[in-house]
């Protein structure tokens, strides 16, 4: 959609002009009419009129509203009081399911980590000089078997 050019609005005041003559330059000013003085009142005066009545409609609307609403509202708080014993009782379900939850994970954690870490035996000093006793005599065996056959 083309914008249109906003056109300024132009007010024509009727002035009467009186020139005074100082000795550097003149000095033009400006005097309006008592007619126009009076119209601009009256605008002015009308304009704030205006905007006071509004207010004041508004706040007075703002006020039977509020009015209205306290009325709703202490109506509405005999009737809707607030169930504790129910609340309590949904409360403590939900946090017994919730420990359920958690210990159904640990479980669950707890199977895992059997599964997939098998502990292997822990080897003893004599196992260990057992073990190199027999590598060494392996390797030796192997190195008088490779010599003998070059």
């Amino acid at each position: 959609m083309p914008r249109r050019k906003q056109t300024k609005l132009k007010v024509r005041i009727e002035t009467k002009k009186k020139i005074h003559k100082i000795d550097d330059g003149i000095i033009l000013e400006k005097k309006i009419s008592k007619d126009s003085e009076d119209i601009e009142r009256k605008k002015i005066l009308l304009m704030r009129a205006g905007v006071i009545c509004i207010m004041v409609i508004f706040f007075a609307a703002w006020i039977f509203n509020l009015k209205h609403q306290f009325k709703i509202n202490s109506n509405n708080n005999d009737k809707s009081l607030f169930n504790w014993e129910q609340a309590k009782a949904e409360l403590d379900k939900a946090m017994s399911h919730v420990k359920q939850g958690v210990n159904d994970i640990k479980q669950i954690q707890a199977t895992n980590q059997q599964r997939t870490l098998p502990r292997e035996q822990e080897l003893t000093v004599e196992q260990i000089n057992l073990l190199k006793g027999k590598l060494m005599s392996q390797t030796t065996s192997n190195t008088t078997a490779s010599s003998t056959k070059n």
